[in-house]
């Protein structure tokens, strides 16, 4: 599948009122092998038996008589789909109307919006770190995060490698717990979606962290890694590079892209 970038990067310079961004350390021969491994493997695709629908020979015939019909059209007729087009489906404002519809919906229902939120498709923010990041600044990064829709935290390994996960899993604890010195196990968190997803950092070429990359709009399936090219298509893919807050961070996006979708996220 092709994937469509449209790409800004922003940059924080050293004499920024803000702290400088933090080199990745070099990753490991084993993860960049995973990394590889993952984005090109279909397995993941076989395992769930995902194939191309077969389009038979008398839906060819008839999508291509469509075809010719439709060119035979005048422009005049052309031209006013596509107005139609540009008032509707294509329309950001038509768009968010549409949202706010479903938003509704949903609470006349009783369903709960994070669950909408975990869409296939739609706009991503990722928060690409490390655990080189001052634990102070993490827990910020964790407790501004949650109030975003389909945001995460991204680390590209296990702390100490592959093998030992309990590192790793107290870590990503000590971060998310409100109170960071709670042990026991109801301890109240932050609901910030963390993940280890070293082929999203390969995709998006990250070698600094703390990096922020919005994307516009993403599509593809649930469930392998969006960072697998082959079957899922990111548009519109915009970077902040810098240790900063959050909303720091979106807002420079914001003002450089002028996109809409960043805007509504600075308001909530």
């Amino acid at each position: 599948m092709k994937n469509y970038f449209n790409t800004t990067i922003i940059l924080l310079s050293l004499i920024s009122p803000v702290m400088a961004n933090i080199t990745l350390p070099e990753i490991s021969q084993d993860m960049r092998d995973l990394a590889n491994k993952t984005t090109k493997s279909k397995a993941r695709i076989n395992a769930f038996n995902v194939k191309k629908p077969m389009i038979s020979k008398t839906l060819k015939s008839s999508i291509n008589i469509l075809s010719h019909q439709a060119e035979q059209k005048s422009k005049s007729y052309q031209d006013s789909v596509t107005v139609l087009l540009n008032k509707t489906i294509n329309n950001k404002a038509w768009k968010f109307k549409q949202a706010q519809l479903i938003k509704g919906l949903n609470k006349d229902l009783g369903i709960d919006d994070d669950k909408q939120n975990e869409t296939v498709s739609g706009h991503r923010l990722y928060l690409f770190v490390s655990s080189s990041i001052p634990k102070e600044k993490m827990r910020a990064y964790a407790r501004q995060l949650h109030q975003y829709p389909n945001a995460q935290m991204l680390l590209r390994g296990f702390i100490g490698g592959g093998k030992k996960m309990r590192p790793t899993m107290t870590y990503i604890k000590s971060i998310i717990t409100k109170h960071e010195n709670c042990n026991h196990p109801n301890c109240v968190t932050y609901k910030a979606n963390v993940n280890i997803d070293p082929v999203l950092f390969q995709r998006y070429n990250i070698t600094k962290v703390p990096t922020l990359v919005y994307v516009d709009e993403l599509s593809g399936a649930s469930y392998c890694s969006e960072g697998n090219t082959d079957i899922v298509n990111a548009s519109g893919v915009h970077k902040f590079i810098g240790l900063a807050p959050l909303k720091y961070m979106i807002s420079e996006l914001a003002e450089h892209t002028k996109l809409l979708k960043l805007e509504r996220l600075l308001a909530l």
